[in-house]
């Protein structure tokens, strides 16, 4: 039916200009657009066509043209002289355009574009007939697409310095990458960047430099948009700690961890260790430890718009090593979580929460992977979690309450060891473990854990604070 009402118009079309050989132009004029519009994909724009004329005949008829690299498409009529069925539209163009008829008689005959793809770029021709006048202006679309945030991540020591990298998608047409120091210059360091073109035509931004300890510590990763003059920004300050190869206390540890375990192997076979020095040398291995993992530190980027998950917390954990019966899980209440924006499916990385004094959350890391409703997995085998009830500190192993003294700490430290399958949850200012939980991994199928926290409890808080910062550019 549409495609008849099409055919019908574009006769009109032919029978006008056969009939009415003596159309004449310039007794009106279309005002030509001064530059060439810009529509965001996904998003909807106008194309100008205004008349400039004092009076507008209801019965005119209207044509939009595309015109493309490899073809030309009769985008949409109307037809002032069909009362009933006015408009026609390509099945291409089928329920994405529209005309502002009720401003027809100011002369607004522009056409409102929605969802805006890649193959909508080229030239569109918008033609007026009133009468046996007539007027038509060329209108030029460029295509854009500005990008998801940037994130910056630690990819590993290289060298005594530490590489990083940047990554941002949805990007078109292909966009400029640079690294900055803290004063906003370019920074000097080899830059490696992949922009690589996805199926739907857009690029997908991966860039990468090594960060050495004597650099400027402020780095910020900027992809800008030059057709938007718009860009997405990173912005990173890395601490010390980062750079073990070359920071004292590092090499300090060491030295008197190795002289502490030496000093007792020594002496062991003869003397009774003293508990003041056993706990030492357990006080040193822990702060080795905790500082081991705060070198596999990650960016952890959670936002109110990635989805909420529903994960089961039992009411009342049972107490480690005591006989009494936990209550039934099978009515456990849920806790809504807010996810991580990037997983992990290999190798070590470590995060920080600050929780300040909150007598309630739950933190962790949730696993996703293939056909999981297949393979029948239980949602309390998919997530490991600390858990802070009423001031209580559980564990997601067998719903453990964790008997420890006072936890008065505010900020906790996690770390993800895919290497070794588990999850360490510390106290950071005591620089302690709170406990160990080993991990299920799975061997047929891909699976990515994720960071998670309680939704509004806790404030993600990576020992290299990061800043997403959209910075528009200033028209030149």
């Amino acid at each position: 039916m549409m495609g008849s009402r099409f055919q019908y118009a574009m006769t009109l079309h032919i029978m006008i200009f056969l009939q009415i050989a003596h159309l004449v132009t310039g007794q009106f004029k279309i005002i030509p657009p001064d530059n060439p519009v810009i529509g965001v994909i996904g998003k909807g724009v106008t194309l100008p066509c205004q008349l400039e004329a004092k009076t507008t005949p209801e019965r005119l008829f209207v044509e939009w043209i595309f015109i493309g690299k490899s073809q030309r498409i009769f985008v949409t009529t109307y037809d002032g002289k069909n009362k009933q069925n006015p408009i026609s539209e390509d099945e291409t163009y089928q329920g994405r355009t529209n005309f502002f008829q009720t401003e027809f008689n100011k002369g607004n005959m522009s056409l409102h574009l929605k969802n805006v793809m890649l193959s909508d770029e080229g030239k569109y021709t918008c033609s007026v007939f009133l009468e046996n006048l007539y007027d038509e202006v060329v209108v030029d679309l460029n295509v854009a697409a500005k990008g998801d945030d940037t994130f910056i991540f630690l990819d590993g020591h290289v060298g005594q310095g530490i590489g990083l990298t940047c990554k941002s998608q949805g990007w078109f047409p292909e966009p400029e990458v640079l690294w900055l120091d803290s004063k906003g210059q370019t920074r000097k360091e080899k830059v490696i960047t992949q922009r690589t073109k996805t199926p739907s035509g857009i690029f997908d931004v991966v860039t990468s430099m090594n960060l050495e300890p004597e650099s400027d510590k402020e780095v910020s990763c900027r992809i800008v948009n030059n057709l938007l003059n718009t860009v997405r920004e990173s912005q990173v300050l890395i601490s010390d700690v980062f750079f073990p190869s070359t920071s004292p206390w590092m090499t300090a540890f060491i030295a008197i961890l190795c002289f502490s375990i030496a000093v007792i192997a020594a002496v062991g076979a003869k003397l009774k260790v003293s508990t003041t020095r056993r706990q030492k040398a357990d006080r040193l291995k822990d702060d080795l430890d905790f500082w081991e993992a705060r070198s596999h530190a990650v960016f952890i980027d959670v936002n109110p718009d990635c989805r909420v998950l529903e994960l089961p917390v039992p009411r009342t954990p049972k107490v480690e090593d005591t006989s009494s019966e936990p209550e039934s899980l099978s009515s456990p209440s849920t806790v809504p979580v807010l996810v991580g924006k990037e997983g992990f499916a290999a190798g070590k990385h470590y995060w920080e929460v600050e929780v300040d004094q909150q007598q309630n959350w739950v933190l962790g890391v949730v696993r996703e992977k293939e056909r999981q409703e297949e393979e029948g997995t239980n949602a309390g085998e998919d997530f490991w979690a600390l858990h802070r009830s009423q001031g209580e500190l559980f564990s997601s192993k067998e719903n453990s309450k964790i008997e420890k003294k006072s936890m008065s700490c505010s900020v906790i430290g996690v770390l993800l060891d895919l290497e070794e399958a588990q999850i360490k949850f510390y106290e950071v200012e005591q620089k302690n473990i709170i406990v160990k939980i080993p991990l299920s991994l799975g061997k047929e199928h891909a699976e990515m854990f994720y960071p998670f926290l309680s939704k509004e409890e806790g404030i993600v808080k990576p020992v290299c604070h990061q800043q997403k910062i959209p910075v528009p550019l200033k028209a030149p």
